[in-house]
């Protein structure tokens, strides 16, 4: 018998960080269509999340990758239906920041969670 993963991200991880999180989103840049001579640009597309701000680690903030102003934040999976890159922006609180960083917490099958560093 598999251990449920996605329950367990479900009915635990998400929750939490529904419950104790603040809202933001992921915004993903909008791409080129149509011909060359006609290109133009989609709106941008925003991804509605619920993250958690931490700290980072002693090993993490060893003083060469993280910058004196950047965060680090727990995001939920639920309701993400794509990974996020290093080319998305993360927005929270009013405020967009440039993605450092993107740690997937994944024990299993199944990614409970990522921890995002991010930047002004």
């Amino acid at each position: 018998m598999a251990f449920d993963y996605t329950g367990l991200r479900d009915s635990a991880v998400a929750p939490a960080i529904a419950e104790f999180g603040d809202d933001g989103f992921f915004l993903l840049p909008g791409e080129s269509v149509g011909e060359d001579y006609e290109s133009r640009l989609n709106d941008d597309a925003e991804v509605p999340i619920k993250c958690v701000r931490t700290k980072f680690t002693k090993a993490e903030n060893n003083g060469t990758l993280v910058e004196k102003n950047d965060l680090m934040f727990l995001v939920s999976t639920a309701g993400v239906a794509f990974d996020p890159k290093l080319v998305n922006r993360f927005v929270t609180d009013c405020t967009e920041y440039q993605i450092v960083r993107i740690d997937p917490l994944k024990p299993g099958p199944v990614v409970m969670l990522w921890k995002v560093h991010v930047r002004k």
